[in-house]
């Protein structure tokens, strides 16, 4: 039986005892957590914080940036960086539902690991940001076999849990597709990078946003703090916030205490026409359309 097979048996398995229409499951370790869809999902924007993703049954698909992505069972999706994506279930039935496992990454964690492993550099192998799709090898599909075992077996979690998360960690720093991955974990143990950009720009979203003042605040030129920006996340400081805005601005309206004009002045906007302009460009729909669409569908906060 291959790792990923042993793997959807026992992420079934651990969903056995929860509602159908439950997609997540919790388990002992806190950074580890299993996914399962029943249906299709329709095209959904949010923020994807920095994890890991590995899929066991069904496919999906991935907007990053203007890049879509079509991935299904021994492929994986992970970001090392706070990012605005799209995500979809394409593929999963109530028979053969959509399986995945999820690990939230620590990055001064694997930044640590890295240093302390003396890897050597890895260079870029392929375009892009550190937000990407790759391929699983036998290797990590395995650690992560191990790693699900011991959650039978709490003596075992406790004594062996971290070494094979590290042995995980490991291998994403490695595979041939991880140069950018180590290159960003790189910077942000030397505390540069887009980082402390990124942190800035989420804490302040809802103000202003001049570029010459963030590089003084980063210790970047402008030039430079752009440019790297755009090849981590794909998308320029200005975007990012953009996507940021809306994204809180959908939460706001969600949580049905507020209307459009108003939670376009509470994430930064000054003309909420403006605001539903780029609101439907992003979510396909104006906004209160988009939201009844979303509690129709069950969504809630």
């Amino acid at each position: 039986m291959s790792p990923l097979t042993s793997l959807s048996a026992r992420v079934l398995r651990a969903f056995s005892a929860l509602p159908p229409d439950e997609n997540s499951c919790p388990t002992a370790l806190p950074w580890l957590s299993f996914i399962r869809f029943t249906h299709p999902t329709a095209l959904n924007k949010g923020m994807l914080s920095p994890s890991m993703c590995l899929i066991l049954q069904g496919q999906k698909k991935v907007l990053i940036g203007a890049e879509v992505v079509e991935y299904g069972a021994g492929s994986y999706l992970l970001s090392a960086i706070d990012m605005p994506v799209s995500g979809q279930v394409t593929q999963a039935t109530e028979e053969t539902p959509y399986l995945g496992i999820r690990i939230d990454l620590d990055l001064k964690e694997m930044a640590d690991l890295m240093i302390d492993m003396q890897l050597d550099p890895l260079p870029a192998a392929r375009s892009g940001g550190v937000t990407y799709v790759a391929k699983s090898d036998d290797c990590l599909a395995d650690a992560f076999l191990r790693l699900v075992a011991m959650l039978d077996i709490p003596q075992d979690l406790q004594a062996l849990g971290q070494l094979v998360k590290k042995e995980i960690f490991y291998r994403l720093i490695t595979a041939p597709e991880g140069g950018h991955f180590y290159q960003h974990l790189l910077s942000y143990y030397q505390g540069k990078g887009v980082s402390e950009a990124i942190v800035w720009i989420k804490a302040n979203f809802a103000h202003p946003l001049r570029m010459d003042e963030l590089a003084k605040i980063v210790g970047m030129s402008v030039s430079n703090l752009h440019h790297r920006f755009k090849a981590l996340t794909v998308m320029s400081p200005l975007q990012y916030q953009k996507q940021i805005r809306l994204l809180e601005a959908r939460r706001l309206l969600l949580s049905g205490n507020i209307d459009a004009a108003t939670a376009a002045f509470r994430v930064g906007y000054e003309s909420p026409s403006q605001f539903n302009r780029e609101y439907r460009r992003s979510f396909g729909a104006p906004p209160l359309q988009d939201i009844g669409q979303l509690r129709q569908q069950g969504v809630t906060l």
